[in-house]
C-alpha cells in the first residue's frame, strides 16, 4: 500500500483526506466565530442532508453531506478508514470505478435515510456511507484474506473479511431495527446499510466484466480537435497493443512500464491484458537481477 501523499496530491485518496480536514477546519471556524455549538450553523443548513432539502431547493446536499463531520474523534476514525480501506479499494478498481463507488454510496445512503426520516428534524452528515461501501467491496473481493485489527486500539486480532462483513451487517441491522425504526434518530444505520448495498452492487457490476462510463469534459476550443484526438488515441492504443518491447533497451522498457502503471492507476489491475501482465513480470525479473 502506498504511503499518504507519496504521489504529492495526485492521489484521489490524498485529495479526500485534505478535503475532509479542510472542511472540518472550516466547520470549527464558523462555529467559533458565531459562538455556536458543534452541529449548528449556516454550513450545516447549506450542506447537511435533511428532510427540508427538497422544499428549500438545496438539491446539492444529497452529495455534500459526507464532507461534514460530527467531531474530531469521528474525523480521525474516518481518516484512518479512508487511508487503509478506501486506498486499497481504489488501487484495486481504479480511479473511475472508485469515483462511481463514492457517488453511488452517497446517493443510496442519503435517499434510504431520507425515505425513513423525511418527517423528522434530523440531519444526516458524515463520510460513513462511503467507508461502509468501500469496506463491503473489500470484503467481497478478499473474503478469505486475513486482516489485523486493533480491538479497543490496543489488542491486535486477525479476522477474515467475510466474518468482519457479517458482523458489521448484523450490528447495522440490529441498530436499524431496534434503534432507528423505534425513533432513535441519533443512529443513522439506514445510511450505513445504503452504503453497504452500493459496495455490493459495485462488486457484482465489475465482476460481470462491465465498466462504468467515463465522463470527459471538453471546452469549446477543444471540440474541433476532439475527433482528431480520439482517432489518434485509438490508433495509439492499437499500436501499443501490438508494440513489442525491446527488453535490452532500458528506456523502451521504462516507458512501457510507466504506461502500464498509468493504466493500473486509472482503470485498476483488472483492466490489463495478459500481454501487459507478462511485460510487468519480465520487467520485474530484469530489475531484480540488476
Amino acid at each position: 500500500m502506498k504511503k499518504p501523499f507519496s504521489d504529492g496530491i495526485n492521489s484521489t485518496i490524498d485529495r479526500i483526506l485534505i478535503l475532509l480536514i479542510s472542511c472540518f477546519v472550516f466547520q470549527l471556524f464558523v462555529e467559533l466565530a458565531a459562538g455556536l455549538p458543534h452541529g449548528k450553523g449556516v454550513h450545516f443548513k447549506a450542506l447537511a442532508l435533511s428532510s427540508h432539502f427538497l422544499s428549500s431547493g438545496y438539491f446539492w446536499t444529497i452529495l455534500s453531506y459526507p464532507f461534514l463531520n460530527q467531531g474530531p474523534f469521528i474525523l480521525i476514525m474516518n481518516l484512518i478508514g479512508i487511508h487503509f480501506i478506501c486506498r486499497a479499494v481504489e488501487q484495486e478498481i481504479g480511479k473511475r470505478s472508485f469515483y462511481w463507488l463514492c457517488v453511488l454510496s452517497t446517493l443510496s445512503g442519503g435517499f434510504i435515510w431520507l425515505s425513513l426520516n423525511y418527517q423528522a428534524e434530523q440531519q444526516l452528515f458524515g463520510f460513513t456511507p462511503i467507508l461502509m461501501a468501500s469496506l463491503t467491496y473489500f470484503c467481497f473481493s478478499n473474503p478469505n484474506r486475513p486482516i489485523t485489527l486493533l480491538l479497543f486500539f490496543v489488542l491486535p486480532i486477525s479476522i477474515k473479511p467475510r466474518y468482519l462483513l457479517l458482523s458489521l451487517l448484523g450490528i447495522e441491522l440490529f441498530g436499524f431495527i431496534f434503534w432507528e425504526l423505534r425513533g432513535n434518530l441519533t443512529v443513522n444505520c439506514s445510511a450505513h446499510l445504503g452504503g453497504m448495498l452500493s459496495g455490493a452492487f459495485v462488486f457484482r457490476y465489475l465482476l460481470s466484466g462491465k465498466e462504468f462510463p467515463k465522463f470527459v469534459f471538453v471546452n469549446s476550443r477543444s471540440e474541433k480537435s476532439s475527433g482528431v484526438s480520439k482517432r489518434f488515441q485509438k490508433n495509439h492504443s492499437i499500436s501499443k497493443s501490438k508494440y513489442a518491447v525491446d527488453f535490452s533497451d532500458q528506456q523502451d522498457l521504462q516507458e512501457e512500464v510507466d504506461r502500464i502503471l498509468d493504466k493500473i492507476n486509472e482503470d485498476g489491475f483488472g483492466a490489463l491484458t495478459q500481454e501487459e501482465k507478462n511485460i510487468l513480470e519480465k520487467a520485474k525479473g530484469l530489475l531484480n537481477r540488476q
